[in-house]
């Protein structure tokens, strides 16, 4: 074959098989930007995008999830960048962007995000989603509040949608009802610092379904019960904490938009316990990488149960009696 004309083949045939096309629509090329810097931008393939990377000047500073869309604030020294926003599809094709911006400031110290980093000697669970066994469920009211009414089920080892290849999903129909999934991973007294982090998406139906998503961690030591509840509210718009010895909801100021459907959203909670009062204490709770620090105290309960710790999860229905679903992927829960 002529030399020119296999060299030419060469050079045009990445370009034939390129899939992933990326946008990016924040920072600006030649921009000055304040730090973290933000980064916007979208992809289009003609296959689902599985993942991002950012880089700055060849570093990868930054990844997330599945979907088409990456929206977060990126640490950056003070100067000029090149930043580098990557997307990659189901059949590993990447498409990227590249430009220049200057940094105006330094960025914040990683403490800025209100999370703790877990000593070395922490007691870690990650991807409670694929543990497949020992798992408690209920939708009475005398458990998780409700109608009653309904069916609900729980799956494991879901492929799609998925961050790891391996979620589980959840679902909940039913006029007003309620249905709990909770996993004990066993006592550790000593513990009195938790952080939770999840990843979480709900279908269409959920947007006019869902009446509240509870997310829960919990903690018993010498008989008393250390509920540390939450949930976005749907049809109050905003995060509620839980009462143990109430055993009621209480607004707070959190404000807490229907997730959009189709799309991972990342939850991370930080709570503490305090054994010698009896109370636990709701310290910062991270959305999507926008930083809440709440910093609010309720009491724990006496009710004689046997020591434990564990995560649950819960489906809320309104009075459309609509089923909706929920997939978890990368659950971990850390305590110390």
């Amino acid at each position: 074959m002529n030399k020119f004309l296999l060299g030419a083949i060469c050079l045009l045939a990445p370009l034939s098989i390129a899939q992933v096309t990326v946008q990016v629509s924040a920072p600006q090329a030649y921009a000055t930007v304040a730090a973290p810097v933000h980064v916007h931008a979208t992809a289009t393939s003609s296959h689902p995008i599985t993942g991002w990377q950012v880089y700055v000047d060849n570093a990868d500073v930054y990844s997330a999830p599945a979907g088409g869309t990456i929206d977060a604030n990126i640490n950056a020294a003070q100067g000029s960048h090149q930043i580098t926003i990557r997307a990659w599809d189901s059949t590993g094709e990447f498409g990227s962007q590249a430009l220049q911006a200057t940094v105006a400031g330094a960025a914040p110290p990683a403490a800025s995000t209100g999370l703790p980093q877990p000593p070395a000697n922490a007691k870690v669970f990650n991807n409670i989603e694929q543990m497949t066994t020992s798992w408690g469920v209920c939708h009475t009211g005398a458990c998780a509040g409700g109608s009653g009414a309904g069916t609900f089920w729980q799956a494991f080892n879901q492929g799609s949608p998925s961050l790891d290849g391996r979620s589980m999903e959840l679902f909940q129909d039913g006029k007003w009802s309620n249905a709990l999934w909770y996993k004990k991973v066993g006592a550790d007294n000593a513990a009195t610092n938790f952080l939770w982090d999840f990843y979480v998406q709900l279908d269409s139906a959920s947007v006019n379904a869902g009446q509240a998503l509870e997310y829960d961690a919990f903690q018993f030591v010498g008989g008393y019960n250390y509920m540390i509840g939450t949930e976005c509210n749907y049809a109050a718009g905003v995060w509620d904490t839980w009462n143990e010895v109430t055993q009621k909801w209480l607004h707070t100021s959190i404000p807490c938009k229907k997730f959009a459907p189709g799309t991972w959203h990342h939850i991370q909670w930080y709570m503490t316990t305090n054994h010698g009062n009896h109370t636990y204490t709701y310290k910062t709770l991270v959305v999507d990488g926008t930083v809440y620090n709440l910093n609010q105290t309720q009491p724990a309960k006496y009710l004689a149960w046997g020591d434990n710790t564990g995560v649950q999860w819960q489906l809320d229905v309104n009075a459309s009696g609509t089923g909706y679903h929920e997939w978890v992927d990368k659950a971990s829960f850390t305590m110390w």
